[in-house]
């Protein structure tokens, strides 16, 4: 991935949330049928704190299968030694793009009872992750130096107030990160500030995009999607559509979207997620 976007190649990330079945066939076919449109998958990690599949395992399945993974990890559910296995895993997979996350908490998923972790935050984890590049653990303990690995990371680029996520961006940089992926945005005016407080920080950007389900809309309120801001006229404009019409106008409205971020020359890429309608993402791109 990070070969590309330095080009100046237009990046195409699908977001896919392994089963929570022991069966991973539906995932690897959709994964394939993407192949043309999309660069690489993003394989997540309990996202929003529901159980799945290992994400390291559904990583190494899809590059099995020649699909190129970017493996997400998460800092929630592991301490500084479990980190550190999934790295060496991922090494040992021949997988070479990260996206490392700090995680959702817990109560925002179904595990309410589950104890966090967090023994290192995203910061302090893409440290680690150079370390290892360069033969030392979280310890400081002296280890085999692995491959570089493409670091990716998630910013909120409608965080408001912006400026401490713009300061938690720098201290990501300077920790090592070589992407910044967005959560999700709804528009180029959401995006612009936060491109804007960057300023000449080297660190490419790809743009989160959402194609969300209609319960999400009927439901919606201001937090309710960690770190993604529907504007409220879009949310109440889907709302008084029946579910057809819905599924077409945001469709409709999501493909305007990656068209105009095509355009735009701000971005290096997307990063398109669909929640229970990632069988659409195809007709989107």
């Amino acid at each position: 991935m990070c070969d590309r976007v330095r080009s100046g190649s237009f990046e195409v990330v699908g977001r896919l949330n392994p089963p929570r079945n022991g069966d991973l066939s539906s995932m690897t076919a959709l994964a394939a049928s993407w192949k043309g449109k999309v660069s690489s998958v993003l394989v997540t990690d309990n996202a929003s704190a529901r159980l799945g599949v290992s994400a390291l395992l559904a990583a190494e399945r899809l590059a099995r299968e020649g699909i190129e993974p970017i493996l997400t990890v998460s800092c929630r559910d592991r301490n500084r030694i479990a980190l550190g296995s999934t790295v060496l895993g991922a090494a040992a997979a021949s997988l070479r793009s990260l996206l490392c996350v700090s995680g959702d908490h817990p109560t925002v998923g179904d595990h309410h009872d589950a104890k966090p972790v967090y023994d290192l935050d995203s910061v302090q984890l893409i440290e680690m992750v150079r370390a290892m590049e360069q033969g030392r653990d979280a310890a400081g303990n002296a280890l085999a130096p692995l491959p570089r690995f493409c670091l990716a990371t998630a910013v909120c680029a409608t965080a408001d107030p912006l400026a401490p996520q713009l300061g938690k961006a720098r201290k990501k940089a300077r920790a090592g990160a070589d992407v910044f992926i967005t959560l999700p945005v709804f528009g180029l005016d959401q995006l612009e500030p936060f491109l804007d407080g960057l300023g000449d920080l080297p660190v490419k950007v790809i743009a989160g995009v959402l194609l969300p389900c209609h319960e999400e809309i009927v439901r919606y309120r201001d937090g309710s999607i960690p770190g993604t801001f529907i504007p409220h006229d879009l949310v109440e404009q889907w709302r008084a559509m029946d579910v057809e019409s819905f599924r077409k106008a945001s469709s409709d409205h999501v493909r305007r979207l990656v068209t105009d971020l095509r355009s735009w020359g701000r971005v290096a890429g997307i990063c398109i997620s669909a929640s229970g309608r990632e069988n659409e993402i195809l007709g989107i791109l």
